[in-house]
C-alpha cells in the first residue's frame, strides 16, 4: 500500500539567502575599494611634459616592495605634478626599459618633464625619505 503526502509543499523562505548573498557582495565591494590603486606601467609618458618617477620593480625583492609602499604613501600629494610608474622587471617591457637604461632591480629613477634622467636611487625608501627626494629633485615643497 502506497502512502501519499497530501500536505502542501513547504514554501522555502528565500530572504535569508538573499540577505547573505547581499552581505557577501557588500564585503567584497568594500574590500576591493580599499585596495590601493595600481601604478601606471606606461613608460611612454616619460618626457611628455610631466616629471616621472619609475620604480624598476621585482616582486621577489623586499626593497622593491617597500619602495612601492613608499610611492603609494606619497602619491596623493604629488599626483598632479609627478607620474608614478612601475617597470616590472619580470615583463618584457620592464626588462627592456631597465636594460636600456642600465638600471638594476629596485632602482628608483627620477625623470624631468623633458625626459632627462635626473637621479637614480638604489636605497630602500620610506614615505618620508621619498617625499624629501621628490621635494629636492623636483624643487617642490610638500
Amino acid at each position: 500500500m502506497s502512502t501519499t503526502n497530501n500536505a502542501a509543499p513547504e514554501k522555502k523562505n528565500i530572504w535569508p539567502k538573499l540577505i547573505t548573498f547581499s552581505l557577501i557582495l557588500l564585503v567584497i565591494f568594500i574590500a576591493v575599494s580599499l585596495l590601493p590603486r595600481s601604478f601606471s606601467q606606461d613608460l611612454s609618458v616619460i618626457g611628455q611634459g610631466t616629471n616621472a618617477v619609475v620604480l624598476v620593480h621585482d616582486g621577489n625583492i623586499l626593497q622593491s616592495t617597500d619602495t612601492m609602499v613608499a610611492m603609494n604613501a606619497v602619491r596623493d600629494d604629488f599626483d598632479e605634478r609627478v607620474t608614478f610608474i612601475v617597470a616590472d622587471i619580470n615583463t618584457p617591457e620592464g626588462k627592456r626599459f631597465a636594460d636600456s637604461h642600465g638600471f638594476g632591480q629596485a632602482a628608483l629613477a627620477f625623470f624631468a618633464a623633458n625626459g632627462d634622467r635626473l637621479q637614480v636611487l638604489y636605497s630602500e625608501q620610506t614615505g618620508e625619505s621619498l617625499r624629501q627626494h621628490l621635494n629636492t629633485i623636483f624643487n617642490y615643497n610638500y
